[in-house]
Formats: structure tokens, sequence, C-alpha cells
């Protein structure tokens, strides 16, 4: 039996793949009746897990109008980026890493050096971040930072497509490097850095716009 909870997440990966493939963008309208028809369900729970990713602010809800992939404007994804970087940073901060996480994480991050695409680019950036604070225990922060990875999905997918990541996979790798030799500050202002890269090209998309 589905459930709501179930189908949340499985209308949120619908969203996120078609917003990945381009054929959704910030302000459009959500097609129930296509969410419905992939699922295989009536339209009423989908309404009802839509409502709940509003919550979440990937989706906004318009009275007559109906759902809308919210449009975030720069000063918002900006405040966005300053607060998963705090809420990651504070996560490492707290975590222990073992050899079986370390190895998880090179894993990922060869195969995001590999990645050809923005598209799977960007879901291996995101699985490394979760994979860096799995071992963090506040399940309220991990609430919180996947929440926020969803605002920001629209911004990173822009940034993967139009910027080499290489620059990324070398601070993954030293991130990597510092948590093996348990230098904990400096893999968490390694970790800073590597945010700061997506801050720098939404201001500098913001100035020339």
């Amino acid at each position: 039996m589905i459930t709501i909870q179930n189908l949340r997440k499985d209308v949120k990966t619908i969203l996120l793949n078609q917003m990945a493939e381009g054929k959704i963008a910030p302000g459009h309208r959500i097609s129930l009746p296509s969410i419905a028809e992939a699922l295989e369900v009536s339209a009423t729970p989908v309404r009802e897990a839509l409502s709940q990713l509003v919550e979440t602010g990937i989706v906004t809800y318009i009275p007559n109008r109906g759902f809308f992939v919210t449009e975030l404007n720069t000063n918002e994804a900006l405040e966005l980026y300053e607060l998963i970087t705090m809420l990651e940073s504070a996560a490492v901060k707290q975590s222990s890493f073992t050899k079986a996480q370390l190895a998880e994480l090179k894993l990922i991050n060869a195969n995001f050096a590999k990645a050809s695409h923005a598209t799977e680019r960007l879901k291996l950036d995101m699985a490394f971040h979760k994979c860096l604070i799995k071992s963090h225990t506040n399940q309220y922060a991990h609430k919180l930072i996947e929440d926020i990875r969803l605002r920001i999905f629209i911004y990173e997918h822009v940034y993967m497509t139009h910027v080499p990541h290489n620059n990324s996979v070398e601070m993954h790798n030293a991130l990597i490097d510092a948590l093996e030799s348990n230098a904990l500050s400096k893999a968490i202002k390694i970790l800073q850095e590597n945010w700061a890269i997506s801050i720098k090209h939404i201001n500098q998309n913001h100035h020339e716009q």
C-alpha cells in the first residue's frame, strides 16, 4: 500500500528529474494529471503530496491557480547557501568518519570526476554531500539540510551546466584527505570554500543582470 510519505518522495523525485531535464523551470505550473499518470494513482494523493512539498519551499501553491515550481531570487538563494554551509559545517564537526564512509566518499567523487552530463554531476555532488554528514545523529538537522538542497537544486544545476567541475573534484579530494588525517578544522574550511564557489557564481550572475 502506497503511503503519503512514499508518494511525497516519489513526487519530489519526478519534479527534480523534470527540472534537471529542463521540462519544468521555476515559475512553471506543475501538472497533477501527468504526475498522477506516471505514478498510476489519482490526482488527490498527488495534490496531498504537493501540499506537503510546499513546506519545503520547492513548490508554491497559488489559490485558484494550482501548484508551481517556486521561483527563487538571488538574495534568497544566497541566504540558503549561507544556511546550508553553516548546517553542514556543524554536522561535520559533530560527526565521526569510518573507513567505509571515507571509501564511499572516494567512490562517489571518482564517479563525479568522470560524469559528463550536468544532471549526473549534480546528483553525484548531492550524493557526496549527503554521504559526508550521514553519521550525524541530529535528524532535525538532516531534514533542514535536505529541504535546503531541494531549494537550491535549480541553482546547482545551472552551476553544473556552465562551470567546469574539476575544481569541485579537487576540493572533494582535499576534504577527504583532511578527514583521513583527522584534520577536522581543515576539512570544515575546505567544505566552506566548496560552497563558496556556488555563492560566487550566483553573485557574478547577479551583477551581470
